[in-house]
């Protein structure tokens, strides 16, 4: 996730996710052999390697690179990345592989402290498109993932699952169109996950400080699913994300509406308000917004039964 979100900072207009699942035959503890994920953003030239991308320790998010560039590790020990780039200063493109290994990294925090066999090449001509490509591979097992449950890839990424995974997670991007996602060379659809056009709701919301913030709230009706999911979204590097969710129930709310995926966002309440949501021993503020969020969902459910309702009859 964090990779992809890396790729909608880069200006990129599609979005390649190739995964090499394990057929049945094979005798293979792994699930997933190899991840490869590639963009059509302005990748990375060589003047801004040690900025964007060897420097482990930046925060930077130019470009979309950003510290997310390493996430890859959570789930496998060997990175190979690959990036064609533009200087906008040379008008030159070049272009840049660089094999990574978790184990050779040590205390090391700098790849440049590490002896890496990349290969750097300014381009001789200028007929290039920039791209930026991570391929992962040698993942964890479960004799470490057993220990190490962080590492362990999660079932949202399993061959079933994961177009409505990717659809869950970036569902105006790909409801709008604004980029294009590719799953095993299957374009994500919008019209396969959701029913006529999203409902947008904005509200204010007035904090027990009596500070009053605007929320936003759009209600997709989506195929093939049964549930209400409410996903609180914050603002990462200009990348909507979702902190945490809940599913909303009602014993008056018809089967028949279906359902639906709920996006509740705001640019001024704090995150952590969206991170505490769904523990127990709430305090009396994220109580209080998330009483908030289900009365909003009530009104706007009970509105839905009455149209079902004038429908049918």
């Amino acid at each position: 996730c964090e990779l992809m979100n890396n790729s909608t900072q880069a200006s990129a207009k599609n979005i390649w996710l190739t995964i090499d699942y394990t057929k049945e035959e094979e005798l293979n503890r792994l699930i997933i052999k190899k991840i490869i994920i590639k963009d059509d953003g302005i990748g990375v030239h060589i003047d801004d390697l040690e900025r964007k991308i060897l420097d482990i320790g930046t925060k930077n998010k130019e470009g979309g690179k950003g510290i997310g560039r390493f996430a890859a590790f959570q789930i496998g020990k060997n990175i190979e990345i690959e990036t064609v780039g533009f200087s906008q200063g040379k008008k030159t493109y070049s272009k840049v592989y660089i094999p990574l290994s978790f184990d050779s990294f040590g205390n090391n925090i700098n790849v440049s402290k590490i002896n890496i066999n990349t290969k750097e090449e300014i381009l001789k001509d200028t007929n290039h498109n920039t791209y930026y490509q991570v391929t992962i591979t040698n993942f964890y097992d479960d004799t470490v993932t057993n220990k190490e449950p962080k590492k362990k890839i999660i079932d949202k990424m399993l061959e079933k699952n994961i177009c409505n995974s990717i659809f869950e997670r970036y569902p105006l991007k790909i409801f709008n169109r604004d980029i294009k996602f590719h799953i095993n060379n299957q374009l994500i659809d919008p019209n396969d996950f959701v029913i006529g056009k999203p409902t947008l709701k904005n509200i204010s919301y007035k904090d027990r400080k009596e500070n009053e913030h605007n929320i936003k709230i759009r209600f997709f009706n989506i195929k093939n699913v049964d549930k209400q999911k409410v996903f609180l979204t914050t603002n990462n590097a200009g990348i909507q994300t979702i902190a945490s969710g809940f599913e909303f129930e009602a014993k008056w709310l018809s089967p028949k509406i279906g359902g639906w995926f709920i996006y509740v966002a705001s640019d001024n309440l704090p995150s952590d308000l969206y991170r505490n949501i769904g523990l127990d021993g709430m305090d009396e503020e994220v109580k209080a917004f998330k009483l908030f969020i289900k009365e909003q969902l009530t009104i706007f459910f009970r509105q839905k039964n009455i149209e079902f309702t004038r429908w049918r009859n």
